[in-house]
């Protein structure tokens, strides 16, 4: 019979565990907990979280460092903002100089040139990541286009259209002459029936 767990029973094993040093994947795999549920639990036995968020060790720091301990924890920005009650243009200041610590620079610098375009490249992204085109190969393919002048893929674009609309518009008109020759050989057929029924009549 399976011994069923609750919260506190769990919080033991993973205490247990880890000070066994067991990775957070074993840990996971044991006590049937996520890896942040398991994450919480590690850190407030180092001293390094509870509830308030603000450890003993993070209670006299400066605003900037209590920041940056939450980004590093996995807290959102909008987290970080409501947790300090600082503004956005702060959190943000901070999120940049997180990036820059952990050797992210570049990210930094991409998010200042597309803050007025912010909406448009995350709707980029959530495209490319539902279509699952992600990976180095999509990603290459899809910048082999965009070193394209956008002009004349816009005008090959629109001169297919045109050809599409002209293909199917002759495909109407083959259709309708289809439709019509099958109705005069349905009519021949009758003329030549009813011709062959008088001849009949006439031999008799």
């Amino acid at each position: 019979m399976q011994v069923v767990l609750n919260r506190r029973d769990k919080e033991q094993l993973v205490i247990k565990l880890h000070q066994e040093r067991k990775t957070i994947r074993q840990i996971a795999s044991v006590a049937h907990l996520s890896f942040s549920d398991i994450g919480s639990i590690i850190r407030k036995i180092d001293g390094r979280g509870n509830d308030c968020v603000e450890t003993k060790a993070l209670k006299d720091k400066s605003v900037e460092t209590k920041a940056l301990w939450l980004f590093s924890s996995g807290k959102k920005p909008i987290d970080v903002a409501v947790e300090l009650d600082i503004s956005a243009s702060e959190v943000q200041n901070i999120l940049e100089k997180f990036w820059a610590l952990n050797d992210v620079h570049e990210l930094a610098l991409v998010s200042n040139e597309i803050k007025g375009d912010m909406p448009s490249f995350l709707k980029l992204f959530h495209c490319l990541k539902e279509r699952r085109m992600l990976d180095e190969k999509h990603i290459s393919k899809f910048l082999r286009y965009a070193n394209y002048d956008l002009s004349d893929l816009s005008n090959r674009v629109q001169c297919l259209s045109d050809e599409i609309i002209n293909l199917e518009g002759q495909k109407r008109n083959s259709m309708n002459k289809v439709i019509l020759w099958s109705a005069q050989l349905s009519d021949l057929g009758k003329a030549i029936e009813i011709r062959n029924q008088q001849l009949k009549r006439m031999d008799k």
